[in-house]
Order: structure tokens, then C-alpha cells, then sequence
């Protein structure tokens, strides 16, 4: 598949077992087709060739960071009723393949619920979340994990079961700390009581890593209920602990009391 500008994320080492749309797939790479040949293969029977499309959709909505358009918006409603319709399927490559990429399809459709997801996708997500995944799908469960947290309000608050398997994974020792960080940034932007109360537990681990995101969210959205937690944790530093990233925490908590007036 020589000439292409992009292919997918996740599918380079697969074939649709369809000549034609082999050749559709090609051709949407190399940008000689637009949107009917996205449509074709999001339409498909193949798993891999609706897998191409989804990540065709999450490519193009990446470079609208850009200021262009999105060259498939029109088609949002269709392309989120198969990404949840593949989240209801087996996972495939399937646990017994050989090359240890299992469930691709639903890493593409989580990915796709990360830009087009909302509250109603939180069960499957946490599912995703507490199942024994693998890498590609799991950090695609905490991107989609974000945008339900984000659709959350007073009125319709974040999702408890989700809530439950993001802080699994933050408090899970065994995990990669890159993989207890991402699951902690899930919470950014989100104003829950339940939420404050595992950011304050966080901010307390012995890692730094956590620590610092925890106190940034926690200065950012519950100054008011958890200061004690965040004056009781930089109160814990000595000078030789405050390097840049905790310079930033205190730069961060000065601002946010000078903006309530408050001397420093």
C-alpha cells in the first residue's frame, strides 16, 4: 500500500479478506477517495475494514485541532452507532490469535466514543476498564472514559461505576504509573463530591506523579471543600523537594488565593 497518507492506527497488519474493499481502503489512504469510500467501508461487513473507517474518523477529527473541517461530520450519528454497535461484539483479534493484538475493534470504537461518546457510554466503558484488556484497549478506555466524565453535571452526575474503575486504576499498585497517571487525568474538567475525595486520596500517595496531578485538580476545581488536603501536602515538602513541577503547584495555589483576594 505504497503512496498512502494514512491507514488506520491500529489495523496496518490486516486485510479485509475482500478484494474490493481492500482496494476501497487503498484508495481512501492515498486520499483518491473521500467520503463514499469512508462509508463503504464503515458500512461493511469486515471487521477490519469498519475498524479502518472508525480510525479514519479519529485521524480527521485529530486534524481539526488545525482549524480545518471535519470531512465526515455529517456522518457523527452513523459513525457513533457503529462504534457502540462493535463495542457489543467479540473482541477481535480474538484471545487466541498469534501477535497478541486482541479486541483492535474496540480499541477503534473506543477511540471514536473519546470524540463522539457521552454519559450513556459510561457501563461499556468501565467494563472495557475492568477487564483484563489489552494495552491498545485500555488506554482507549480511558480516552472515551474522559468525554462520558465531561457530559456529567449537578443535574446528571459522573457515572459511579465509572468513577469506581478509574479509581481502581489509579490506586492499583501493580499497574505502570504512565497507566495510573492517564486514568487520574480522566477526572480533568470534572466537578463531582465523589471525585474530590479520591483526588484528596491521591495527593497523599508516596508518588510524585500522582501527587502533583492530583493537587493541580484539586487547586483547579475543589479549592473550597479540599484546601486542608492541598495545604497539609505542600506543607510536607521540604526545600529540597520543590523542583519545577511542584514549583508549579505553588505557583498555581498563590494565583488561585490572589484571585480570591486573599494576601500570599
Amino acid at each position: 500500500m505504497s503512496g498512502m497518507t494514512f491507514d488506520s492506527f491500529y489495523w496496518a497488519a490486516y486485510a479485509t479478506q475482500d478484494a474490493h474493499l481492500d482496494e476501497v481502503r487503498a484508495r481512501l489512504a492515498s486520499g483518491a477517495v473521500g467520503v463514499d469510500g469512508f462509508l463503504e467501508l464503515l458500512q461493511s461487513d469486515s471487521v477490519v475494514a469498519v475498524g479502518v473507517a472508525l480510525d479514519h474518523y479519529r485521524y480527521q477529527q485529530s486534524l481539526t485541532r488545525f482549524g480545518g473541517p471535519h470531512p465526515y461530520e455529517e456522518h457523527e450519528s452513523t459513525v457513533l452507532e457503529v462504534a457502540r454497535r462493535v463495542l457489543t461484539t467479540p473482541p477481535y483479534p480474538s484471545e487466541d490469535a498469534e501477535g497478541g493484538d486482541v479486541g483492535l475493534n474496540h480499541a477503534s470504537a473506543l477511540r471514536v466514543l473519546g470524540d463522539l461518546g457521552d454519559s450513556t457510554d459510561a457501563g461499556v466503558i468501565s467494563a472495557m476498564l475492568s477487564a483484563d484488556n489489552s494495552s491498545e484497549v485500555f488506554s482507549s478506555a480511558l480516552w472515551a472514559a474522559g468525554a462520558a466524565l465531561l457530559d456529567s453535571d449537578e443535574v446528571d452526575p459522573p457515572d459511579a461505576q465509572l468513577v469506581d474503575a478509574i479509581s481502581g486504576v489509579i490506586f492499583d499498585e501493580s499497574r505502570r504509573m504512565k497507566d495510573r497517571v492517564d486514568a487520574l487525568l480522566a477526572f480533568n474538567h470534572v466537578q463531582d463530591d465523589a471525585v474530590g475525595e479520591i483526588l484528596a486520596r491521591v495527593a497523599r500517595l508516596p508518588h510524585k506523579e500522582l501527587e502533583v496531578e492530583a493537587l493541580a485538580l484539586l487547586i483547579g476545581y475543589y479549592l473550597d471543600a479540599h484546601r486542608s488536603t492541598i495545604e497539609e501536602v505542600i506543607a510536607s515538602w521540604s526545600s529540597q523537594d520543590v523542583d519545577g513541577i511542584r514549583e508549579q503547584i505553588l505557583l498555581a495555589f498563590e494565583a488561585a488565593k490572589k484571585r480570591r483576594g486573599e494576601d500570599v
